[in-house]
């Protein structure tokens, strides 16, 4: 037995899963974790009637449970509202990201612990603990893997999605320790979900298939499927092969568990445009130099954008043609906010990527790879350039590491109520959603028959 196997961390997590209650968190983390539920349902409702969540609607229509799927006014069962809230969650690419998971970490969890709720007439505060359990699990086994899990391809928030939304569905569900490991166990036989897939549909389905294998492992587990207690840290096992043995620091999954809560230090990146977060500096300092008419759009002549080393694969559309290929392009990224002046919903249709002016911009685009982020460790001082060089000769040059929406540039809860109505109110109506965004403010104080209401 190697020490990568001695150290027991499919057991560690376990323990730490089936410890924590309502009385353990912290006020800072049950405040963090009501403003990304509430962001990850409203983002997930504004992508009611986009194909993907149509198509797999339609498909589990059919079968009848309890379990809502948001603001659709129709049930089914808990693994198959997973599902399709966890594609909704992320067919916008406007949920939340995390810098320990490289992922999205709310999109997998949510749509899992709300899909059981009926079930096991969870009370708003489970619900809490829960979304904090399994984000910590998935950002935790981040710090372990990245950037190498990363760097090989796997979308984590599908692989550590689903270990993550399985730790919140057994804390909801109060597996044992012996249950929780099985459950872990499970998971990690679920996990996949391969980054050549970004740029289509099926990039949102892995938040949904995460959600959904979540549900189903806890389940599985809860009924005495049984599965390797140590699968996570085991030769041939979760970290061997999506990481590769000499790569993991296993002791980073175990270390500091809710001390504090990942989602609070470092914390819930959230978004402010719908679209990759690699490219949320560029947009910032697109938007932001217009304003202040530091950039004159029609002047512009050439644009000069220097990034990390992961944009050269996570944004491997350099002339998009598609609206889900545009928010994996930085160059349509980069041109949209010069041409359109914003960039939201609606600057990723297909005819808006496909818009002359837009098509004209992007030949004036240079996005190389920065000389001082071409390594996995400048990942953590990861920054965008931006060189603007206008046909009158006027020049405007900046840098940003941290976009609107990270914790150190936070968003106040203002700002997350706006984006929140934004989603919700075209989908539901003002009060529908003025409603719900009251209710998810205050979900500590829901009963078990109170806590779905707003979003059934």
């Amino acid at each position: 037995m190697d020490a990568l196997e001695r150290l027991a961390v499919t057991q560690t997590l376990a323990r730490f899963i089936g410890r924590q209650s309502w009385t353990d968190i912290p006020d800072e983390a049950s405040n963090e974790a009501k403003r990304a539920i509430a962001d990850c349902i409203g983002g997930a409702i504004a992508a009611l009637h986009e194909p993907q969540t149509q198509i797999t609607l339609d498909m589990l229509r059919a079968e009848k449970g309890q379990s809502s799927i948001w603001g659709a006014g129709c049930t089914t069962t808990a693994r198959n509202a997973a599902l399709v809230n966890g594609t909704m969650a992320h067919a916008h690419d406007f949920d939340d990201t995390n810098e320990s998971m490289r992922g999205h970490p709310s999109a997998p969890v949510v749509p899992a612990i709300f899909a059981l709720a009926p079930e096991v007439e969870a009370d708003g505060k489970a619900l809490i603990v829960a979304y904090l359990v399994g984000v910590e699990v998935e950002a935790k086994l981040g710090r372990a893997m990245n950037m190498e899990h990363y760097d090989r391809g796997w979308h984590t928030t599908q692989t550590l999605g689903t270990i993550g939304a399985t730790a919140a569905a057994a804390s909801l569900l109060r597996l044992d320790e012996a249950k929780i490991c099985n459950a872990l166990a499970i998971a990690a036989s679920l996990a996949g979900g391969l980054r050549a897939n970004f740029g289509t549909m099926t990039k949102s389905l892995h938040a949904g298939l995460a959600a959904q294998s979540g549900v189903l492992a806890a389940r599985l587990a809860e009924g005495g499927l049984t599965a390797n207690p140590s699968a996570i840290e085991a030769f041939e096992g979760f970290f061997h092969l999506f990481c590769g043995t000499d790569h993991v620091a296993s002791d980073r999954a175990v270390a500091e568990l809710g001390s504090p809560f990942d989602a609070v230090r470092p914390g819930i990146i959230y978004k402010l445009y719908p679209t990759c977060s690699l490219t949320h500096c560029t947009i910032d300092i697109i938007l932001g130099g217009i304003e202040a008419e530091d950039i004159v759009p029609a002047d512009v002549n050439q644009v000069n954008c220097g990034v990390g080393y992961r944009c050269e694969h996570t944004l491997p559309y350099h002339r998009p043609s598609t609206g889900l290929e545009g928010k994996f392009s930085m160059e349509y990224c980069l041109a949209a906010a010069l041409h359109y002046g914003r960039v939201g919903f609606s600057e990723f249709t297909d005819k808006a990527v496909n818009d002359a002016a837009v098509q004209a911009l992007l030949p004036k685009i240079n996005v190389y790879i920065h000389p001082d982020l071409t390594t996995p460790e400048s990942v953590f001082h990861d920054f965008t350039d931006i060189e603007i060089i206008h046909r009158s000769g006027r020049r405007f040059q900046t840098r940003l590491a941290k976009p609107r929406g990270h914790p150190e540039n936070p968003l106040t809860w203002d700002d997350l109520g706006k984006k929140f109505m934004a989603c919700v109110e075209p989908v539901l109506g003002e009060n529908k959603a003025t409603e719900m965004w009251t209710r998810l403010q205050q979900l500590e104080h829901h009963s078990p028959d109170k806590a779905l209401e707003p979003i059934c």
